[in-house]
């Protein structure tokens, strides 16, 4: 099989690995850690609630990047996720004894919860905002290799445009799929809907949605 990057054509992106680009700068050092099991879960959530700095910072650890996803392509910028993901972290956190578990319901999907709500009360009447010219949106990319970093850059301002044109509900549920990693259950249960719906929603989106990166990427893009 010919390579796509030597046949000329642009290869599909898996949604799992755009998402994945996506980390918030101030944790930008750091290396993406293990995701712990939801039992493991729920003794540091026991373990913080009694005051145990070690599982807050734990916690803190496995979540970050997961809130920082979900909310990157609701808002106008990096800078803007950033503020709503340390808020929302900073509410999970000091809010621990409200949480109680629920059947089927991950402790993810509480705290996802709250940093949806945190980023519609801040930017109520706001949406991830397009070029006039329908251009990719610029988005800071300090990587060491610039041929890697310029690539890097172009799959991630392709999902911000993509993901922006799509409806909200679509675009919610998009990102808390693949940039939450929550599942169908979860995300229904943060959003107050059936995981049937969810489902269904998610289907239609993701192809669109693929379709649309595709497009942005082609290198026939912009040619007569």
């Amino acid at each position: 099989m010919i390579p796509a990057a030597l046949s000329g054509r642009t290869a599909a992106v898996p949604l799992e690995l755009l998402f994945a680009t996506w980390r918030p700068r101030f944790n930008a050092d750091d290396q993406p850690i293990a995701q712990l099991q939801e039992g493991a879960i729920t003794q540091l959530v026991e373990l913080a609630r009694d005051g145990n700095g070690d599982a807050r910072r734990t916690l803190y650890a496995q979540l970050v990047d997961r809130v920082f996803r979900a909310v990157r392509g609701l808002v106008g910028s990096d800078a803007d996720a950033e503020d709503v993901t340390q808020d929302a972290m900073l509410t999970v956190l000091t809010s621990l004894h409200k949480y109680a578990p629920r059947p089927g319901t991950g402790f993810a999907a509480w705290v996802i919860t709250i940093a949806l709500n945190t980023a519609r009360r801040r930017f109520r009447r706001r949406r991830p905002e397009l070029t006039s010219t329908g251009e990719l949106p610029d988005t800071p990319d300090e990587v060491d290799d610039p041929a890697d970093g310029l690539d890097r850059a172009r799959r991630r301002r392709a999902l911000l445009l993509a993901l922006a044109e799509l409806p909200e509900r679509e675009r919610v549920i998009v990102s808390l799929r693949y940039g939450a990693e929550l599942n169908a259950s979860d995300i229904a249960a943060a959003l107050g809907i059936q995981p049937a719906a969810t489902r269904k929603i998610l289907e239609r989106a993701r192809t669109r949605l693929a379709e649309r990166i595709d497009e942005l990427l082609s290198p026939d893009r912009g040619r007569s």
